[in-house]
């Protein structure tokens, strides 16, 4: 059994100190403002396109939730147009009965006129028809 050699790491050379002075500290602000200023154009710009974007997908998310809300409305009124209807006719049915039963109460009160009695009719009372046996013989 032979051992394979150990190898060791590359060593990295140690980073250079730069001399800190106003020439150096000059030239690092020139790099770090211009550095800055790009990425300041690019984030504008890309800003912008998603606007646009942005514009476009609020758009088709309201034109999706307002065509959802139309078909709800249509279920719901589907739903309850059967309801409605049965509301309706007990309103009535309601209504009716309160008149009949309150009417007195609402005259008295003066909050009502009286019923009209409906008028007597001009028509002559019907009378039986007379058959030829039944009539009176004068003499």
């Amino acid at each position: 059994m032979s051992r394979k050699p150990r190898r060791t790491p590359s060593r990295k050379p140690a980073p250079v100190a730069v001399p800190l002075n106003p020439r150096t500290l000059l030239l690092a602000g020139l790099g770090a403002a211009a550095l800055g200023r790009s990425k300041a154009k690019a984030t504008v710009q890309a800003i912008g396109d998603n606007a646009a974007d942005l514009r476009g997908r609020a758009d088709d998310i309201a034109r999706e939730a307002g065509v959802r809300v139309a078909r709800l409305q249509a279920q719901a009124q589907k739903r309850l147009a059967p309801v409605r209807a049965q509301v309706e006719a007990f309103a009535m049915l309601a209504g009716k009965e309160f008149e009949t039963r309150f009417s007195p109460v609402l005259v008295k009160l003066g909050l009502a006129e009286a019923p009209r009695k409906p008028a007597p009719s001009r028509r002559a009372k019907a009378t039986a028809p007379r058959t030829a046996g039944a009539r009176k013989r004068r003499a």
